[in-house]
């Protein structure tokens, strides 16, 4: 089968590996190079990097993917089948155009969490299970025909960071099962539930500061759910410290205000929440390296009492 591919981020390269490997890949298209890093240099989306390496094309990074001269470059491929994984929205007349249209790899078990932080989201709310869904390209965000589902446990400690890599292996051989029944002719198209379905929307640097009005393990679930990218923080002494490791403890009562250190012990500080506290193991001080509390007390004073905000 002829397929051109569709994504940028890291998570769509299982998939780009076992297509290469399976398929006939006409076509690569990813977003422009853009300044990374600390010294700003351009370079190209990690699909882009691997595309390069591999020596595989043509390799398309429109600005517009309305553009009609990258439409009829696309068209001139020829593809049977158009992949996406984690990419953007793509026109009708873009995703209607192979004679087998478009599917998309989706990190969570549509149509709960539609939308560009599924993992990030099924995390901070606590879920303990999720999955991944192909299915097919329409008109709206995430919602189309599914044709396939794969569910898997959440770990009780599992990191976005962590999970992001199972569920793009997943997503990786659902996608080839998934090709094998279009194929074959053997899809069976399942309607998602409108009314069941749940927003997953982008993580933002102001949702980082840590609410101590929550219950510990709502605010554990944020700071897992919130690595690498925003992570999360507290206000300590006027400066920001980074909540880097930290574990629940929900059957400790209440003793004082939510965000009040209410102990201080060789490694660790327990903070009050308004339901049980949060034992914090490892913290990122402003302009610091990332350390354990540990190392942190042996050059601040900390002490129960202080307020956290």
């Amino acid at each position: 089968m002829k397929i051109v591919f569709m994504g940028s981020a890291e998570f769509g390269i299982p998939a780009l590996k076992l297509l290469l490997s399976n398929h006939t890949v006409v076509g690569i298209v990813t977003t422009p190079p853009r300044p990374k890093g600390r010294g700003r240099a351009v370079a190209p989306s990690p699909v882009g990097q691997f595309a390069q390496a591999a020596g595989v094309g043509p390799i398309f990074s429109p600005s517009d993917l309305k553009d009609p001269l990258f439409y009829r470059s696309i068209a001139a491929c020829k593809a049977d089948l158009f992949i996406v994984a984690a990419f953007r929205i793509l026109p009708k007349f873009l995703f209607s155009l192979p004679r087998l249209g478009a599917i998309n790899i989706h990190a969570s078990l549509l149509p709960k969490y539609r939308g560009p932080a599924p993992i990030q989201r099924a995390i901070e709310a606590g879920e303990t299970e999720t999955g991944v869904t192909i299915f097919r390209i329409d008109e709206g965000i995430d919602t189309g025909m599914i044709l396939l589902q794969k569910r898997v446990p959440i770990g009780p400690a599992e990191t976005s960071e962590q999970l992001y890599g199972r569920l793009s292996d997943l997503g990786a051989h659902a996608l080839m099962e998934a090709i094998e029944r279009i194929d074959a002719g053997a899809t069976i198209p399942m309607r998602q539930n409108h009314v069941a379905a749940s927003g997953a929307p982008k993580l933002t640097r102001e949702e980082a500061a840590i609410d101590w009005h929550l219950s510990s393990q709502a605010i554990f679930n944020k700071i897992r759910a919130f690595k690498p990218f925003p992570g999360t923080f507290a206000v300590f002494k006027g400066e920001r410290l980074g909540i880097e490791a930290a574990r629940p403890m929900p059957g400790k009562a209440a003793v004082a205000a939510p965000g009040t250190v209410v102990a201080v012990g060789d490694g660790y500080f327990d903070v009050q929440c308004l339901q049980g506290r949060l034992r914090v193991l490892e913290v990122k001080p402003a302009n610091r390296r990332r350390m354990s509390v540990h190392d942190f007390l042996l050059g601040t004073r900390m002490q129960e009492g202080t307020a956290l905000s």
